[in-house]
């Protein structure tokens, strides 16, 4: 398997929805949410969106990944948050808050915070968003799983700050599937491999993979350049 970050309808989608909220007029919102089920590469894409931002703008101006931690109240993730952006946090909450706050006004970036259901349990960390984004005007993209647009919809002033900006990942198309796998694989593959493949996987990416990396070492201990879904067909126990 080649060491490529593939890039796919989702991931595309993914830096439109980026570019908008980065770009957006300074009266519109600036909170956006991506979600889908596990498996579909959002948390990888988000990372690597972030590295290419690196490389043109400077780790300065680097977009903050974060995940919300299964334990996390609502000052641990403003702590976490303080950390990642190069300082030590203060003490108390509101310290801590304003510390976050002064240095996103200092140097703008975008934030991403995954697992974002995880703020939920307690009204003021996912409230913490909206106050960073109306007091900074930075973007931000909450990452979440499916049904997060029902959760996120009980918070009326959260659901009416993001709703210009909702992507959902979905499972990859069968022609999508032929595009990722032309970017990873290290053999080719035909159509009728890559209908197989999708048949077995439903185009999640993390069933993907697998299929692939048996595909490469069929290819391989038969000397292979092309695979073909015969190549493929599984024997019968």
């Amino acid at each position: 398997m080649k060491n490529v970050f593939a890039v796919t309808d989702n991931v595309e989608l993914f830096m439109s929805l980026a570019d908008s909220l980065e770009n957006r007029r300074a009266f519109m919102p600036g909170l956006g949410l991506v979600f889908g089920e596990p498996g579909l590469g959002k948390s990888r894409t988000a990372n690597w969106y972030c590295d290419q931002i690196a490389v043109k703008k400077g780790n300065e101006r680097k977009p903050i990944f974060i995940r919300v931690l299964a334990n996390d109240t609502p000052r641990a993730f403003l702590a976490r948050l303080v950390t990642e952006l190069g300082q030590a946090p203060k003490y108390s909450a509101v310290d801590i808050y304003l510390q976050a706050e002064a240095i996103l006004r200092e140097i703008p970036r975008l934030l991403i915070v995954d697992e974002v259901e995880k703020l939920m349990r307690d009204w003021r960390g996912i409230e913490t968003l909206r106050d960073l984004t109306d007091q900074t005007g930075i973007p931000i993209i909450m990452i979440g799983e499916e049904g997060a647009v029902e959760k996120l919809a009980r918070f009326k002033r959260i659901n009416y700050r993001m709703k210009a900006h909702i992507m959902r990942f979905k499972s990859l198309s069968e022609a999508d599937l032929a595009r990722f796998a032309k970017q990873v694989c290290e053999v080719d593959m035909d159509g009728s491999a890559v209908k197989q493949i999708y048949e077995i996987t439903g185009g999640r990416i993390g069933d993907v993979l697998p299929e692939l990396y048996k595909a490469e070492k069929i290819a391989k201990a038969n000397d292979l350049k092309m695979i073909k879904g015969s190549h493929l067909i599984r024997k019968a126990a």
